[in-house]
Order: structure tokens, then C-alpha cells, then sequence
């Protein structure tokens, strides 16, 4: 660098002056470099043409629309339709978006920035891209072993939908009627339900004197409930509930039919062949996207993308001309700023963000590895975060239009109905909904079609991480095999995934979505911008950005990756751990101690890998332990640019490390005013 004046100080050091601050290199001796320096020119220029050669096969986007629409699909999942619209009702409505995008610009979208530039710098999958800090190296195991965890049983979502897409066929709507095989003597017609309810309130607003225990008691719905005397609130909240549980059509089909659930873990049952069948055409559909890497998720994506905006949009067309439909948006955006005054509220927004965004699931670091070198993807990536943002929002605005529309059908508030989220929204409240209006099997194909359409880019998204970071791992066996791969995996999925499918399928799923990555999304985050900002360094990654596009990292961004995201994961890692509770399902059903503990140990395992791999790493060094240990937060030899003659100039031009941790901490802040250049 121009502005730089080498010298040799007392101790023999190669020193460096940078606008003031003192600056040590970690130069290219034989106690500082590997086994790199004892290759000669012709063996280091085969191996770095080899690499290159496998890294230009691996395949890149054929343009940047691909990208942003790949990235775009993979980061608006399922969470925003069923669990964003009732965190926001529940937790003051407009005035949850303050926190939600408060959290979105300061730390989900700089993360989520970071690791797209982290991608495409290194050309590598998530499960390589770490070797910036080799103890750290585990970093990427950990990625690749959450985004397998969670695709193992989130894909039983997409054979939920399949049946439902089914179902929707139907001459009429089998959820709506209770003449089916599995309905039980207390099934009420959806319909009919409605009807009643309406009844059942005009009784409460005209004389409410006459509600009591035994009128309660007497009604259709059979319930079972307790002999406490009530009020006009309680039977008009424990009536309406009968819309959404045991005594509905729209219940009974989820329940008895669907997943067709046993009475707990204990009592699997027996494999369901509807979904298995639905099961098996998920992995079909899903290999056959990646079956041939970015070739063909890139042409995929062009529908799988856009399709649920256009469904949505539909859908809320409709909605709003539906009595009701106003008054549900109300609910959602209706401000109530003294929720803000919560810490739940904030730790909820926070975590949100990092669930619905995907940073450190690797498939941002996968899909960005497939990106052109020298692309900028700054814009890309800040559109696609606001997207997301605007998405969780407008999802949100369909989904209280559809209740508010069943609450004025029901003659119930729209907070009762909006009482649950997860399966029980999308496949109960939401099915009732749709069954309501006008050609409702025309409404409900579109609604499933979108929801396929909104799981597939997640689930595409996480199966391209696993499957590259097995062929990345063995790039000469496996890279031209991406298809036998591809189908393998599919097969082993579908294999281990059969128990999901069996009647205690659910419980299943319930303890692996409340442990397999609760955990270990948080601890990866900090890990990761701990690991980058403060020992790799800010200005370094900095500096490899700007050789990569060009482009400045601004100070306020320096700020959020060194201090704000590693400061607000660690508070919402800390809260969540205070507030942590073991997992119920349905009416009340509790897990064994045996059943938590194995769903605590896998959640356990991506950290766990961290761990062992760091270990390994200080464990392959030579000479003392902390000789050891500081090589180890040493950049590895894999580790650089990945197109060839950048890496080449790149190693010419060590990056010279502050004397101090306050220069380090200062120069990682603000920067310097040179540009690196190669």
C-alpha cells in the first residue's frame, strides 16, 4: 500500500506505519506460514489451477436476478405466514413493527449481508467457508448440521400441503363436512358450527342472565368443561373455541385425518400412506429443483419466487371484499405502544428477525457462493432483506383480512380466533376460513399453491447447503455426481424421515422444532461476528470486500457487526435461556424427561461441533498451546479469493495486523483512508 512505510523495529519485526497507528505484519516466515511454503512455485500453481478448475464447476448463477430471487425465496418461509401476523397481534399490533424492523436494520440485515459477501468471496459452500479463523473452522459444520436437522422434519409441512392441495379437489371440501370416516360422534359441520355460534351470541348480548352452567352445558358443541360459573368473556371464549377445536369438521380433519393423531410419543402407531405418498413427492419435487445445483434452481426459482405474491395478492383481493375483512387488518395494525414498553415484546421482534431472515442456516453463504466474484451484491442484499420485512408485513395483512372475514361470520372477535398460530392456523382457522367464501375450492387450491410455492424455496435452500457441503467436501469424487448425490440424499431423507408420517408423526415434529435449532442459530450468529469482526478483523473483511466489489464498507455498518449484532444476540440468547420451558402439544400433552433430553442433546450436537473442531484445529498445530492456539486464528492456506489470479496477488500482500487491541478496535471502526489494492 502506497501510504505504508515499512521498518524493522528492536526486536526484528517488519513494522508499518498507517495514518499514525502502529502496525505489526504477519509476514510470510517459516514460523508463522504452513506447509504453503514448502511447495515450490510449479507444485502451488498446479494445486491453485486445480482449485480454481473445481471452483468454476461448481457452477454459477447465469445472472443477478437469479441470485436475488433465489436468496429472496429462501428467506421468506413459512414463519410469515403463520407465525409473524399472530407475534405481531399479540404483541401490540403497528407498534411490534418498531422493534421487528428496528432489529432488521440493525442486526438481521448487516448479518445477513455479511454472510453473503462471506459466500462469494470464498466460492465455497457454508461448510468451507470459515477457514478465515480454522478454531472457528466448526462454524460451518455447525450451518450445514441445522440446515439438515431442521429440512429432516420441516418437509412434512410440504406433505401437510400436498394433502390439503388434494383435499381442495374435492367435489366438497372434506373438511367442511362430518360424514367421513374419521370424524368422531361429536363432529359439528363447519357450517353449522358458524351458525350456532351466531346463535349462541345473540343469547349472550340479549340475555345474559340466562348463561349459566347448565345452558353452557346443554349447547351442541358436547365440550367438556369445568362447573366454575362464567361470565358473558369466558362463554363466549370457550363456545368460539369450538370453531377451532375438538368439535369442528375443519379440527377433526387436521387431527384425525391429516396427521391422524395418536394420544403421544409413546403410541407412534403405524405408517399413514396418504402421507407417505406426499411425503415421497415432497423429496421428488424438491431433488428434481437442485438436481443439477444452480443449473436448475436458477430457472426454478424464477416461479417458485414470484408465485406467492401473485396467490397473496389474489387471496387479499378477495378478502377485502369479505364482510369482516377490514376490521381484521385493524386488529393486526392497530398500535398499542405500551406493549413497547415490554422486554418480551423486543425479545420476541429480535429473535423473529433471526428466524425469519436465515442468517447462520448456511443457505445465504451457499447461494452467495455461486455468485460472480467481482458481482456487487450490497443492493441485492438490502432488497431482498426489505423484502422480507415488507413480506412478514403483507402476509400479515392477508392473513387478518381471512379472519377478520371468519370472525364476522362466526359473530366472534377477531382476537379469538387469531388465539393460535403454527399448523393450527394454517391448517385449521385458515381452511374454515377459505371454506366460507364463494367457490371455496378454487380459494383454497390458490391458498395451498401458495404455501407450496413459499416452503419449497426454504426447503430448496437448505437442501442445497447439505448437498454442497458433501461435495465440496470431496469436490474430485463427487463433483461431477451432483445428481447421484442430489437423488441420494433424497432417498435418505425419505428413508429417516418416515416416522414423521406415522400417527405420532406431530409430536415428533413439535419436540424438533422447539430444540433442533433454538439454540444453536443464536450461538452461531455470535460465534460468527465474533469470529470475523474480532479476530479476523473488521478492516480485513473489510478490505476483502472492497478487492471483491469495489465498494467501501461504511462505519455505521462496521459499527453493527463489531459491537451492535454480537451485543443484541447475546441479550436474546440470555432472555430465551431465563425464559426456556419444556414443550406441550395440543390439549395438554406433556413430554416424557427421556423425550426432552434427546431433543436438548440433538439440539446440542451443531454446537457440540464447534467445539470439537476447534479443538482439532489447536490440536494439529505444532509447538506450545498458546503457539498452538494462536496459529490457529491464523487465515488457513484454503483460505483467499477464489478466482485464481486474485488469490495470487492477494497472498503477495499479507494484511498487517494492529500492535494493540485499541488500534485493532479503532482501525476496525473507522477504518482506514487507503484502498487496498492488488
Amino acid at each position: 500500500m502506497s501510504s505504508e512505510l515499512e521498518h524493522l523495529n528492536g526486536n526484528g519485526k517488519r513494522e508499518s506505519k498507517v495514518e499514525g497507528v502502529t502496525l505489526n505484519k504477519w509476514s510470510n516466515t517459516k514460523d508463522d506460514m504452513s506447509s504453503v511454503t514448502d511447495l515450490n512455485r510449479e507444485e502451488t500453481a498446479w494445486i491453485e489451477s486445480d482449485k480454481e478448475s473445481i471452483s468454476h464447476d461448481r457452477g454459477e448463477w447465469a445472472n443477478k436476478f437469479e441470485f436475488f430471487l433465489a436468496i429472496m425465496g429462501y428467506t421468506v418461509g413459512i414463519g410469515s405466514v403463520w407465525r409473524f401476523p399472530i407475534i405481531c397481534s399479540r404483541n401490540g399490533g403497528g407498534a411490534f413493527l418498531i422493534p421487528f424492523f428496528f432489529f432488521l436494520i440493525t442486526s438481521g440485515g448487516p448479518l445477513y449481508y455479511l454472510e453473503v459477501c462471506l459466500g462469494q468471496f470464498t466460492g465455497q459452500s457454508a461448510g468451507l467457508a470459515f477457514e478465515y479463523c480454522p478454531l472457528f473452522r466448526g462454524l460451518g459444520i455447525l450451518q450445514v448440521v441445522i440446515s439438515f436437522t431442521v429440512l429432516w422434519y420441516v418437509i412434512s409441512i410440504l406433505a401437510w400441503v400436498l394433502y390439503f392441495l388434494y383435499s381442495s379437489f374435492c367435489p366438497e371440501l372434506p373438511w367442511t363436512t362430518c360424514n367421513n370416516s374419521w370424524n368422531t360422534e361429536n363432529c359439528t359441520a363447519t357450517l353449522k358450527v358458524l351458525s350456532e355460534r351466531r346463535t349462541v351470541q345473540d343469547t349472550v348480548y340479549t340475555n345474559i342472565s340466562q348463561l349459566n352452567d347448565t345452558l353452557i352445558s346443554n349447547t351442541t358443541y358436547n365440550l367438556s368443561m369445568s362447573t366454575q360459573p362464567i361470565d358473558s368473556s369466558s362463554s363466549f371464549h370457550v363456545n368460539g373455541s369450538t370453531l377451532i377445536k375438538s368439535s369442528s369438521s375443519a379440527y377433526e380433519f387436521w387431527e384425525y385425518n391429516v396427521i391422524g393423531r395418536s394420544r403421544g410419543l409413546e403410541d407412534m402407531g403405524s405408517l399413514q400412506p396418504h402421507l407417505v405418498i406426499c411425503l415421497f413427492l415432497a423429496w421428488v419435487f424438491c431433488v428434481a429443483a437442485v438436481i443439477k445445483g444452480v443449473k436448475t434452481l436458477g430457472k426454478v426459482v424464477y416461479v417458485t419466487a414470484t408465485a406467492p405474491y401473485v396467490f397473496l395478492t389474489i387471496i387479499f383481493i378477495k378478502a377485502l371484499t369479505m364482510d369482516g375483512a377490514i376490521d381484521g387488518i385493524k386488529a393486526f395494525t392497530e398500535p398499542d405502544f405500551s406493549k413497547l414498553l415490554t422486554t418480551q415484546v423486543w425479545l420476541e421482534a429480535a429473535v423473529q428477525v433471526f428466524y425469519s431472515l436465515g442468517p447462520t442456516w448456511g443457505g445465504v453463504i451457499t447461494m452467495s457462493s455461486y455468485n460472480r466474484f467481482h458481482q456487487k451484491s450490497f443492493w441485492s442484499s438490502t432488497i431482498c432483506v426489505a423484502f422480507a420485512g415488507f413480506t412478514s408485513f403483507y402476509n400479515g395483512m392477508v392473513v387478518f383480512a381471512l379472519l377478520g372475514f371468519m370472525a364476522n361470520s362466526s359473530g366472534m372477535t377477531v382476537e379469538e380466533i387469531a388465539q393460535q398460530s403454527g399448523p393450527g392456523l394454517a391448517f385449521v382457522a385458515f381452511p374454515t376460513a377459505l371454506s366460507l367464501m364463494p367457490l371455496p375450492q378454487l380459494w383454497s387450491v390458490l391458498f395451498f399453491l401458495m404455501l407450496i410455492a413459499v416452503v419449497f424455496d426454504s426447503l430448496f435452500g437448505m437442501l442445497e447447503t447439505v448437498t454442497s457441503g458433501i461435495i465440496d467436501q470431496f469436490p474430485h469424487q463427487l463433483l461431477n455426481r451432483r445428481v447421484l448425490v442430489n437423488i441420494l440424499t433424497g432417498v435418505f431423507f425419505f428413508i429417516t424421515g418416515l416416522p414423521l408420517t406415522m400417527n405420532g408423526g406431530i409430536y415428533i415434529f413439535q419436540l424438533a422444532d422447539w430444540y433442533f435449532s433454538s439454540f444453536a442459530l443464536l450461538i452461531g450468529s455470535l460465534f460468527e461476528c465474533i469470529s470475523i469482526c474480532w479476530i479476523y478483523g473488521t478492516e480485513r473483511f473489510a478490505r476483502d470486500i472492497y478487492i471483491m466489489t469495489g465498494r467501501n464498507v461504511s462505519v455505521i455498518l462496521r459499527i453493527m457487526w463489531t459491537i451492535v449484532i454480537p451485543l443484541f444476540v447475546t441479550i436474546a440468547f440470555v432472555a430465551l435461556l431465563t425464559q426456556y420451558s419444556t414443550p406441550a402439544y395440543g390439549d395438554g400433552y406433556k413430554y416424557s424427561s427421556g423425550a426432552v433430553a434427546t431433543g436438548i442433546i440433538v439440539g446440542l450436537i451443531p454446537i457440540i461441533a464447534v467445539v470439537i473442531v476447534g479443538i482439532v484445529s489447536v490440536l494439529r498445530q505444532k509447538g506450545s498451546t498458546w503457539k498452538r492456539l494462536k496459529c490457529s486464528l491464523k487465515p488457513s492456506d484454503e483460505w483467499g479469493p477464489y478466482q485464481r489470479e486474485t488469490k495470487e496477488k492477494y497472498r503477495l500482500k499479507p494484511y498487517i495486523y494492529p500492535t494493540s487491541w485499541w488500534q485493532s478496535f479503532v482501525l476496525n471502526i473507522i477504518g482506514t483512508n487507503d484502498k487496498p489494492s492488488l
